[in-house]
């Protein structure tokens, strides 16, 4: 996904039904491939916010507002590519695409992505976004349900308390924590960037499930408001990626399971995520 010299993006596929669609943005122009969704038309809970100045590199657009990258590399070398997206000190980390079947995930975040490019007003002063849309390239590539390509529910690599290698009869969570590539890269992400939440989006089911927290539950009940999901709680594995940041930085994460996995739902989402990026409050 290297967009300023149009070098084709690995492991990035997309659905049958899209369209080419060409943009020009702050002083370049690409060519990717987006689904076609119509456009969709409460106020955010506060929380602290991380002053953090740290900025990743990457390839940048004019002002530095938008930047492609290349986070690190998955188990069989597929590059783990996403955005950077605003020049604020506080970052919002969203990723999708952690099974390799919940390909609706991977179109919303290109959607959310091609949107903000498209308009970067989109994003408040004081923010950035992190949107990593596809964190496991192999699984997605490979038609692999849910683990990696070494047989590893991804989502249960993370290291949380309980964890186990075996958490039930169905899933292995890995050798060990992060032992493998793709946890590991977002691990890095979350240490380089000090995002103040994350929003983890899965499929299926239509729900959100905060973790633990009053912010992290706060959250969800506006989220849940806006989007009209159903809230659940009644999650709590061990190793989640969701569950691992929360307790690793204190602060609030959300797993958003959109309807199903091949549609994205943009038009559900849409509004939500761009009230959440662009408001100077909270989160």
């Amino acid at each position: 996904m290297k967009r300023a010299n149009k070098k084709k993006r690995s492991g990035l596929l997309y659905l049958a039904a899209v369209s080419m669609t060409t943009l020009v943005v702050t002083g370049f122009t690409s060519s990717f491939v987006r689904s076609t969704y119509p456009d969709d038309g409460a106020a955010i809970p506060d929380a602290d916010v991380n002053t953090s100045s740290d900025t990743p590199s990457g390839e940048e657009t004019s002002e530095s507002f938008a930047k492609t990258r290349t986070f690190g590399v998955s188990e069989k070398g597929r590059e783990i590519e996403g955005y950077e997206l605003g020049t604020g000190s506080e970052c919002l980390l969203f990723f999708g695409g952690i099974h390799g079947n919940e390909k609706g995930t991977v179109v919303l975040l290109e959607q959310l992505a091609d949107e903000v490019i498209a308009k970067p007003e989109l994003v408040a002063p004081t923010k950035r976004v992190v949107i990593i849309p596809l964190l496991n390239p192999d699984g997605y590539s490979e038609g692999i349900y849910r683990d990696n390509t070494n047989g590893v529910n991804l989502n249960r690599n993370f290291l949380t308390t309980g964890w186990t290698a075996n958490p039930d009869t169905t899933t292995f969570a890995g050798l060990q924590p992060f032992s493998e590539a793709e946890s590991s890269v977002l691990r890095d992400v979350v240490e380089e960037c000090q995002p103040s939440l994350m929003l983890a989006f899965h499929s299926q089911g239509g729900v959100v499930s905060p973790e633990l927290g009053k912010d992290s539950m706060a959250l969800a009940e506006w989220y849940i408001a806006k989007t009209g999901y159903a809230y659940y709680n009644d999650w709590d594995y061990p190793g989640t990626a969701t569950k691992w940041f929360t307790e690793t930085t204190g602060k609030p994460a959300l797993t958003v399971e959109i309807t199903n996995h091949i549609e994205s739902d943009w038009e559900i989402n849409q509004d939500a995520l761009l009230q959440l990026i662009n408001s100077e409050r909270g989160f």
